[in-house]
């Protein structure tokens, strides 16, 4: 998507408490008059900000989705069957009433109505969502008289997004930001319903952790490092691999449920759009095999950490009942 010819159409602010905490919602009635300085200043923060691959999401429901109630209202918007500030009270009434945790900071929100965003050569309009949690503190300068002096204001940085989501006319994708998210998932899970569509980093943490169920569940110590060696022969000499050449090998070695379910866990887990095949960078990945296969169970709630120059071949237990000898054979990976 292009945004480099982007314009700020409206923009309207509403204040929405937390209702568990008895705080009011306060609906405005008209948007503000948009100067240049101010629409460049939202182009650049709230718009630039927010587009991203890392950011990008899917708008879900349970059951229908006509019923998730984001997509319901702006849908509503885009084909003209309510206005722009009827949209704005729609979502913020419907984020009042998503909020069901105590902690869950009063703040401004948003909405903003963006033209001339352009999605596969042509241009479309979008609905940003923004609420501000948190105001920093600026210095200015001031003047009394012929004496300067320094100023203390506060206000909102639409730099640092704490919460927004971008929806664009026509599209499945979304563009959703949750930057508090550690104290509350209200905004992706509640609020948005939305789920993550992978990225790289995603990806690579998924796949990750498959790699590590399938070793865990394998017994023999030695098998795990069969497993480990051709799993990173699967990322010589390429860019990515995929996921179902990982899951192949996996299957030599443990039960194909292991790998559907462990996906299924993870994806839950961490709000991901189902998939079932994933191209994994092998750049990401590789790093992350490196830590996770020098460290060898050796069983028994033995571990070892292997130096980057040696393998592991075999290992073996001898318990008199009094100690227990361990015999291990290391290789060498250059000479």
């Amino acid at each position: 998507m292009e945004i480099g010819e982007s314009i700020v159409e409206d923009i309207i602010l509403h204040q929405v408490g937390n209702r568990l905490r008895e705080e009011p919602l306060t609906l405005a009635n008209q948007c503000f008059d948009i100067t240049e300085s101010i629409a460049n200043l939202i182009l650049g923060g709230y718009l630039r900000g927010i587009v991203s691959d890392k950011n990008q999401y899917i708008l879900t429901h349970e059951s229908d989705m006509t019923l998730n109630d984001v997509a319901h209202h702006v849908s509503a918007f885009f084909s003209k069957k309510i206005s722009f500030v009827e949209l704005s009270r729609n979502l913020a009434t419907h984020l009042y009433a998503s909020a069901h945790h105590p902690n869950i900071a009063s703040g401004d929100l948003f909405v903003i109505l963006f033209d001339k965003l352009k999605l596969h050569g042509q241009y479309k309009s979008a609905i940003g969502v923004y609420k501000a949690e948190s105001k920093q503190q600026y210095i200015s300068t001031g003047t009394d008289g012929e004496s300067r002096r320094l100023e203390v204001s506060s206000g909102i940085n639409p730099d640092l997004i704490d919460k927004g989501a971008l929806i664009v006319d026509g599209s499945e994708i979304i563009y959703a930001i949750d930057r508090l998210s550690s104290r509350t998932k209200y905004w992706i899970e509640d609020f948005l319903k939305a789920k993550q569509v992978p990225n790289e980093n995603t990806k690579t943490a998924v796949a990750a952790g498959l790699i590590e169920k399938v070793r865990d569940n394998i017994e023999s110590p030695v098998a795990r490092q069969d497993f480990c060696r051709e799993v990173i022969a699967l990322c010589a000499d390429r860019d990515e691999v995929p996921g179902d050449e990982i899951r192949t090998v996996s299957e030599k070695y443990v039960s194909s449920d292991v790998w559907s379910t462990e996906l299924a866990r993870i994806t839950e887990r961490k709000g991901l759009v189902d998939a079932d095949e994933i191209n994994v960078p092998t750049r990401n990945l590789q790093a992350k095999l490196k830590k996770m296969f020098n460290r060898i169970n050796l069983g028994q709630d033995i571990g070892l950490i292997l130096p980057e120059n040696l393998s592991f071949n075999d290992v073996s237990f001898k318990d008199d009942g009094q100690a227990i000898q361990i015999s291990i054979t290391l290789g060498k990976k250059h000479g």
